[in-house]
């Protein structure tokens, strides 16, 4: 049974929603697709909650990725999910397991920025969403390194917990960063413990 919350509109360009197409096309076909019409406030208040929930996913996405938490970054993908990037694709979990093993190794230090996410729920079991990304990687070697590119999910829900079923992530530049040096004089602390005494000189350059 098709969900109420979405109005016959709101489809549109949903046959256009293919990870094999353009850069762009999914992205514009997600953007032209109208948000769907709720006709209560129940479904409406259901919609926010999904809403909400996928783009959770893909802050969880983050925040597993950059703490070195492959459990936790597999904990977002459906057990059949395929995942394309620019080495290729990767069919199934053990596959992605082992795309992420391999470059969660290559970084001391990561942090994933993930602005611009747009979702697109179809029904009450499959969703979109896309989002610019621009990741900060310490390598080993301290070289600080900046990337940008694009995320696009496919996701549907299973037991109540959206999962994502397909993504496809473009890798649009890279560029080496230069760390600059603390400047200026701050004025003198409480205490003398800080926030590099809590987090350990492990996430820091």
């Amino acid at each position: 049974m098709s969900d109420p919350r979405v109005a016959t509109d709101s489809r549109v360009g949903a046959t256009q929603l293919n990870l094999r197409g353009s850069m762009w096309s999914v992205h514009h076909a997600l953007a032209a697709m109208p948000r769907p019409r709720a006709d209560s406030l129940e479904t409406r208040v259901r919609l926010l909650e999904d809403e909400a929930a996928v783009r959770d996913v893909l802050a969880r996405y983050t925040y597993f990725y950059d703490g070195a938490d492959l459990d936790g970054v597999m904990s977002v993908f459906h057990d059949d999910c395929l995942l394309i990037n620019p080495r290729g694709t990767y069919a199934g979990k053990d596959a992605i397991r082992r795309n992420y093993a391999f470059l969660i190794s290559l970084s001391k230090v990561v942090l994933h920025l993930a602005p611009n996410a747009i979702v697109r729920v179809l029904s009450e079991t499959e969703a979109w969403m896309a989002a610019y990304y621009h990741g900060l990687a310490v390598a080993p070697d301290r070289t600080l390194n900046g990337t940008g590119g694009t995320y696009v999910d496919h996701l549907v829900k299973v037991t109540g917990d959206w999962k994502i079923i397909e993504r496809r992530i473009s890798y649009n530049f890279r560029h080496k960063l230069d760390p600059q040096p603390f400047v200026g004089s701050p004025p003198e602390p409480t205490r003398g413990e800080s926030s590099r005494d809590i987090i350990g000189p492990a996430f820091e350059m």
